[in-house]
């Protein structure tokens, strides 16, 4: 504590600044004011520059929560540096807090009035405005009346198809449209605006023929110039033209299955239903509430992980019907999403065991790939996400080639990511032993499957891949390649109690290279899981059951569709939605 003479000497120092002060001309003052402020402005601009230092500091480190607190304490100085509105807006995305990220993106907007920075800011605000459950896209045209449905006709809306793409999307639209149409059916595919001009294609069509499947293409050419629309008013656009469609076509049904990011499909195929009056039915392929970030700190939290949830089981309940793909995701559906369980039907993936069929290996091939004299632990499957796990695989490798086995790795498909697993795979030693072939023509994928002596499905932990049953396992299976899965409810209902493949502890890179191991060791036990599965495929999973379930599901909400459209038209009263 400072003692009575050095307060006394305070008081009387200030008193005396006081007097000296009042004897000051005007004049004087005014400058002494003028340097005091220049004083203080020079002060604050040096704190807001170590500020923003230490926010963007802590922006590049992913440390999120401590990037906030600097940049904040930044903005309650000078709530309008257009700086630290940049820098705070960048932090909030990463932490998925949306809404606070266009709040700042706004006001640098309007401090700014630069023409980038309010587009930037309006995508933002189109991210929250497609969440929020008070908007809806707005069908502005008139319904014509009177609407007469043709009987039996089914528009199926698909994010992306054939033959421009031939991912596990594709597979799975394509192969249920075409069962469907052998079957007898009448349906249409048709992807949603700007594809497939967005791939980069010349001279998109408006139609496409796929052996038995038309797809129509909304705006086509658009392309990429369509990525400049905000989220909500890519919604928009999509709902108007697939109601322009529906009213060219007069479906008795909408079969929506989910967009890129799930939900947005489904806003724009609802909207459409209610106007036109017909029932829809709601294909929920994934879970994707996770997929706005690759930071597994903030995938399952946070704003706009629980806006984007809240929004995709909006769209379930509004759904006449949903149909899902495997029997975890039925239950994540019912239980996590509130949906009834009798709302909810599991129409499962499968496989042309036509296309896809035992066959010898290319020797050339396998020479080419480097893995003659090698046993092959393989994957088929995009680069671009981290839940599919190839980390685990390359790992594994490099502990059994560490072991002295002779394995190699072969990774089929490309994406993002690719680099940063070549890097890992360097970083182990096992660079020449873990290969990565890229993207492989379509018709030479099961040739390359051909090569493979055990197919592993490393995915690790997360909510999609705990659900969603991929393809890929299905068409492993009808090659009899033998299967081990990472222990993962959707994958283990696909290898049943074991009979059908082996499994190993998700995302452990020692439970796979000691399962492969085993495995390796029993040439007999791999050909009984092998031949087991494909037996399984060719009898529980060929695309004419799957056009079965569908077709069913069909006939029983066209059975109430008349008394449905006669009220929804009444309440609508055959004009905008």
């Amino acid at each position: 504590m400072r003692s009575l003479a050095d307060q006394l000497t305070k008081k009387l120092s200030k008193k005396a600044t006081a007097v000296a002060r009042e004897r000051l001309t005007p004049q004087t003052k005014r400058r002494i004011r003028k340097v005091q402020r220049l004083v203080l402005g020079q002060h604050t601009a040096s704190r807001t520059r170590h500020g923003l230092a230490a926010a963007r500091a802590c922006l590049g480190s992913g440390e999120y929560e401590e990037a906030a607190v600097h940049v904040n304490a930044v903005l309650r100085r000078n709530p309008t540096d257009s700086g630290a509105l940049e820098v705070a807006s960048r932090i909030a995305i990463k932490r998925g807090a949306f809404t606070e990220a266009g709040h700042h993106a706004v006001r640098r907007m309007e401090r700014t009035r630069d023409p980038v920075h309010w587009s930037s800011g309006r995508k933002l605000v189109g991210r929250t405005r497609e969440t929020d459950p008070r908007w809806q896209p707005v069908i502005a045209t008139p319904l014509p009346a009177p609407y007469h449905p043709r009987p039996g006709r089914v528009v199926y809306v698909a994010k992306e198809s054939r033959p421009f793409l031939h991912n596990g999307f594709c597979t799975r639209s394509h192969e249920s449209l075409q069962a469907l149409v052998r079957a007898g059916r009448d349906v249409l595919g048709v992807t949603m605006p700007g594809f497939p001009g967005v791939l980069g294609i010349d001279e998109p069509p408006t139609e496409s023929v796929v052996e038995e499947v038309t797809y129509r293409h909304l705006l086509p050419a658009a392309g990429r110039p369509l990525l400049a629309l905000g989220l909500d008013e890519y919604v928009e656009l999509t709902a108007r033209m697939l109601a322009g469609l529906v009213a060219a076509e007069r479906p008795a049904l909408l079969h929506v299955s989910s967009g890129h990011r799930g939900f947005e499909s489904a806003l724009a195929g609802n909207a459409v239903a209610r106007w036109a009056g017909i029932p829809w039915l709601y294909e929920v392929r994934s879970f994707f509430e996770t997929t706005w970030t690759d930071d597994p700190r903030y995938a399952e939290r946070g704003e706009y992980y629980e806006r984007r949830f809240a929004t995709e089981s909006r769209m379930m309940a509004a759904a006449d019907l949903v149909v899902t793909l495997s029997g975890p995701m039925r239950d994540e559906i019912i239980h996590r999403h509130g949906i009834p369980a009798e709302k909810v039907r599991v129409v499962p993936n499968a496989v042309d065991v036509n296309r896809f069929v035992p066959q010898e290996r290319d020797l050339t091939l396998r020479h080419r790939l480097g893995l003659a004299d090698t046993f092959t632990l393989g994957y088929v499957s995009n680069l671009s996400h981290p839940r599919e796990g190839q980390e685990v695989l390359i790992e594994a490798v490099a502990e059994l080639r560490a072991a002295g086995r002779s394995v190699t790795g072969l990774l089929v498909g490309d994406g993002n990511r690719r680099q940063e697993l070549e890097r890992l795979a360097k970083k182990l030693g096992v660079a020449r032993h873990v290969v990565f072939t890229g993207n492989v023509p379509f018709d030479e994928v099961a040739g390359h499957y051909a090569q493979i002596d055990l197919f592993v499905v490393p995915r690790v932990d997360d909510r999609a891949a705990r659900m969603v049953s991929p393809l890929k396992p299905f068409e492993a299976m009808a090659m009899r390649v033998p299967l081990l899965v990472a222990d993962l409810p959707a994958l283990a209902e696909i290898i049943g109690s074991g009979a059908r493949g082996q499994a190993f502890t998700a995302g452990d890179p020692g439970a796979l290279a000691a399962a492969a191991a085993r495995l390796m060791d029993n040439e007999s036990e791999r050909k009984q899981i092998a031949d087991a599965a494909a037996l399984w495929v060719a009898t529980e999973r060929s695309w004419s059951a799957v056009a079965a379930a569908f077709g069913a599901a069909y006939d029983d909400l066209l059975a109430t569709s008349p008394a449905r459209h006669e009220a929804l038209a009444t309440a609508n009263g055959s004009t905008a939605c």
